[in-house]
């Protein structure tokens, strides 16, 4: 595998809200690729999906407290203060501007199927290293020709949750306590976030 030693992980995702698996698979993709940190980014408006439940302000803070105690994790709010449609090629041009030297854009497996139809795709490897996590046992693995040249693979191990079904739980009155971290819960009951859930 290549070296990745150093590098900034850049894990871009809605968050709404974020769960044990974002912050497994940010902890899992550190490690094994040796990177300096990862920056989890929650988005202010993904450009392939419907828009976010919660606002973007909320979902910021969730990620904070998720984050808390996490070695190497690190929350960036980069697309909420941009605004409008988060493309990740705007994203990575601030990153770079900021001063961050190498970066690596990990994406999972669905959204690397997606990746060259993503706003000036072609742009996107000049800017980042591409890792894609594909949660092991899974058995995707036909995917890597619709990815750039050179794109790194690499198996995590992640609980298998989605924030679909945390939305459902917590509209439904469900204990979603397995799925989230106790801050992050609590949070969400204090705001009343997802009450009349999708």
């Amino acid at each position: 595998m290549t070296s990745f030693e150093g590098a900034t992980g850049v894990l871009g995702g809605t968050f709404d809200p974020v769960h044990f698996g974002h912050i497994a698979v940010a902890l899992q993709c550190r490690e094994k690729l040796e990177l300096a940190e990862v920056r989890l980014i929650p988005s202010f408006q993904p450009p392939h999906r419907e828009p976010p439940l919660a606002p973007p302000e909320d979902r910021l803070a969730m990620t904070a407290l998720a984050l808390e105690g996490e070695p190497g994790l690190v929350l960036d709010d980069v697309e909420v203060r941009r605004g409008g449609m988060s493309y990740t090629v705007d994203t990575l041009l601030q990153l770079r501007a900021s001063g961050l030297g190498r970066l690596v854009l990990l994406l999972g497996y669905d959204a690397a199927a997606d990746l060259a139809s993503w706003n000036r795709a072609a742009d996107i490897p000049t800017l980042a290293e591409v890792v894609v996590f594909n949660r092991a046992g899974s058995g995707r693995d036909g995917f890597r020709g619709a990815l750039p040249a050179g794109t790194t693979v690499v198996e995590v191990e992640s609980p298998e949750i989605s924030a679909t079904d945390v939305r459902e739980r917590l509209a439904a009155g469900i204990d979603a306590s397995p799925m989230l971290s106790a801050s992050v819960l609590a949070y969400i009951k204090e705001r009343g976030l997802y009450r009349g859930g999708r």
